[in-house]
Parts: C-alpha cells; structure tokens; sequence
C-alpha cells in the first residue's frame, strides 16, 4: 500500500460530494440559494474551488495517516 497523496484526497473529498449535489444536500441548497444542475468534474471547477479540497485534505492528512489500496 502507498501513502495517499494531498492531491489525490483533494479529487476524492471532491467526488465523494457528487451524491449530495445530485440530490440538492448541501449547504448552498439549505440556505435555499440556486444550485447547479450537474456535478462539475475536478477539471471544470475553478481553482479556488480546487484549492479549498486540497485545504480540507491537508487538514485530514495532518492528523490520518491514510494508504491507498493497490488493485
């Protein structure tokens, strides 16, 4: 097993949020503004958005020491 890198938390903490934007559980459709209408892949949201996953990843990795499965 390999230590899982920053980066690849960062598309995975972004990914495990597609169910909740598709069925509208988020903070943004709680506070009842629009939301979108589709999950935005990693390449098509803005850096900053990209930047805030990586924050929410280092943050995680600090404190877990986390490991990808080979397959």
């Amino acid at each position: 097993m390999t230590r899982i890198s920053n980066e690849k938390l960062a598309k995975l903490l972004h990914e495990a949020g597609r169910e909740a934007v598709m069925k509208k559980k988020t903070v943004v459709a709680s506070l009842g503004l629009e939301t979108p209408n589709k999950f935005l892949e990693w390449d098509e949201i803005h850096e900053d958005a990209k930047e805030g996953r990586r924050i929410q990843a280092r943050y995680i990795l600090k404190r877990y020491a986390m490991y990808s499965k080979d397959y």
